[in-house]
């Protein structure tokens, strides 16, 4: 029997195959490791070692609040350091490039609901190589995998309610499975999911009744009660002190401005980073332009199309899809409101694949006309989204390579408030440095805040004792204090401070990063630093609960 070769196949495989390498070159070298990479890791560095009795009842704070997210996140990169054996941090970011890689083929299951084929495959070949799809692909954030498990949870619900897909119970505990997870990795999706379901299912209310029967319901709460089990006995034990901040955090006010400069300044970010995420384009001008662009050449017009063809559709399922997609625009649209002064780049990852899916609508749209000059400027606009996305990947890692040589001022690099360059490979060759250039017991060193907890990390992970400079002891021997900073900074930022103690020594430039030797002054010995407040180390104890708390 011969096998029909399909060249439209071998084509979106060979896309797939240059989206993973996207993601897997340099991944280690090149992984983003803040200050935020560093408490998790040490989170989950302790339950390695002592056991999966240390892991946390709940995860990581949610952004500008006390209240904390479920512990998903956490539990994921338990599940890698154990596979592995390591806690190195690129091993505790496999999860987060697992799941970007898993949304491409899931995107095209996804995208095959409305549209052929073909179109299904260049869609998910655009979302492929988006920009913003792999930077956050290539380190380890709670908000990361809301890509993958957001798109999971819209095709199982889609799934649930089409009648030609038998096994409907295994698509329900997806769905359970997806809802469960994605809430607990962002605040937003723990608010905006269920009002979307919850719309979805009102427009589907006599479908509801035949495919949402009593067994599949319990089914799905099982699920969630299941996966919430964690954050539950948290509360039981805590006395609902995480519900607590829940309820600040939603009376908290989110922004002193007006409702109406909410409504135009998040106008205008989400047309700025549609911009972004179809084209890779990061305006230094504020991006008014991008965003008019968007809105009027890609958002209205596909917001049109999609009513339009929720209006006439006939098919079920289509319909649905068209529902789901606008649906998942209108809510977060709304839910971003509020907060629209604080919206970053990340706040769009649960829905990434959104404005693929927008283009979609108006590709089939022109591609149908019958005068050629339609078809042409649709190739084009494809051609110009798919090489946009691989040019500014190609600029961004340059700005890396660039910067493991020499001090630099990154731009594309949106990730983090702190653009420096800096990364894994810096910290590590630094970690290096000041283990091989040190005969003490303990390295007391001095840093930016955002590195101070990855280089201690690093530092223990090779078994060496770190401290902060302000825990140092001026009466010990054999000292060795280091202080990091910047490679383009003329000198340290905290260099009139250190100088009143140290003598600032030899200068080991690493890239973007700097290590600097420093040697207590004489008449500085035997006494607490002036420049400094004993102790002031940041406590890194908190009141967490663990399931090991539990058996007390």
């Amino acid at each position: 029997m011969k096998i029909k070769f399909d060249w439209k196949i071998v084509l979106f495989s060979l896309v797939i195959a240059l989206a993973i390498f996207l993601r897997v070159w340099h991944f280690s070298d090149w992984l983003f490791f803040k200050m935020d990479q560093a408490r998790d890791a040490s989170i989950i560095k302790q339950a390695f070692e002592l056991g999966p009795g240390w892991l946390p009842l709940l995860g990581p704070k949610a952004g500008g609040t006390d209240l904390n997210l479920g512990p998903a996140f956490y539990y994921f990169q338990y599940l890698a350091a154990s596979l592995f054996q390591s806690v190195h941090p690129a091993v505790l970011a496999f999860p987060d490039l697992l799941f970007g890689i898993l949304s491409i083929p899931l995107f095209f299951i996804f995208a095959k609901k409305y549209f052929s084929r073909n179109w299904s495959m260049i869609l998910a070949s655009l979302f492929a190589v988006s920009f913003l799809g792999i930077q956050y692909s290539r380190f380890s954030w709670n908000p990361n995998g809301l890509v993958f498990f957001n798109l999971l949870f819209f095709l199982s619900l889609l799934n649930v309610f089409d009648k030609n897909i038998k096994y409907h119970l295994r698509w329900v505990i997806l769905a359970g499975i997806s809802f469960a997870v994605s809430t607990q990795l962002h605040f937003l999706s723990f608010l905006t999911l269920p009002v979307i379901a919850a719309i979805f299912i009102i427009f589907n209310w006599k479908e509801s009744r035949k495919a949402l029967n009593w067994r599949y319901v319990l089914f799905f709460l099982a699920i969630i009660l299941l996966i919430y089990l964690p954050v539950i006995l948290n509360e039981i034990v805590s006395k609902g002190e995480n519900t607590h901040q829940f309820m600040l955090a939603l009376k908290e006010k989110p922004s002193e401005h007006s409702f109406w400069k909410n409504i135009k300044r998040d106008i205008r970010y989400w047309g700025q980073n549609w911009f972004l995420i179809l084209t890779s384009w990061i305006s230094r001008k504020g991006g008014i332009n991008g965003a008019i662009l968007s809105w009027l050449g890609a958002i209205f017009p596909a917001i049109y199309l999609g009513y339009k063809s929720f209006r006439r559709e006939e098919n079920a399922v289509k319909k649905n899809f068209v529902l789901i997609s606008l649906l998942w625009f209108s809510i977060y649209f709304l839910a971003y409101i509020p907060i629209a002064y604080q919206i970053r780049p990340r706040f769009f990852l649960p829905l990434l694949v959104l404005p693929f899916i927008f283009i979609g609508y108006l590709a089939v749209f022109f591609w149908e006309k019958k005068h050629k000059f339609w078809k042409i400027c649709v190739s084009a606009a494809i051609l110009l989204i798919f090489l946009g996305n691989l040019t500014g990947t190609y600029f961004w890692f340059e700005e890396i390579r660039s910067a493991q040589k020499k001090g630099t001022y990154p731009w594309r690099t949106i990730i983090l408030k702190a653009k420096d360059g800096v990364v894994l490979w810096h910290l590590e060759k630094a970690a290096n440095y000041m283990k091989e250039n040190c005969q003490a017991k303990i390295i007391y060193f001095d840093a930016p805040s955002e590195y101070k907890r990855p280089v201690k990390y690093l530092l223990n992970l090779r078994g060496t004792e770190a401290a902060s400079i302000e825990n140092l002891k001026t009466g010990e021997q054999k000292q060795c204090v280091f202080s990091l900073g910047l490679t383009r900074a003329k000198k340290l930022s905290t260099r009139e401070k250190l100088e009143a103690e140290f003598d600032v020594g030899e200068q080991q430039k690493i890239g973007a990063l700097s290590v600097y030797k420093l040697s207590l002054k004489e008449n500085i010995s035997g006494q607490t630093l002036p420049s400094y407040k004993a102790g002031a180390e940041e406590n890194e104890k908190s009141n967490r609960i663990f399931w090991k708390d539990l058996w007390k």
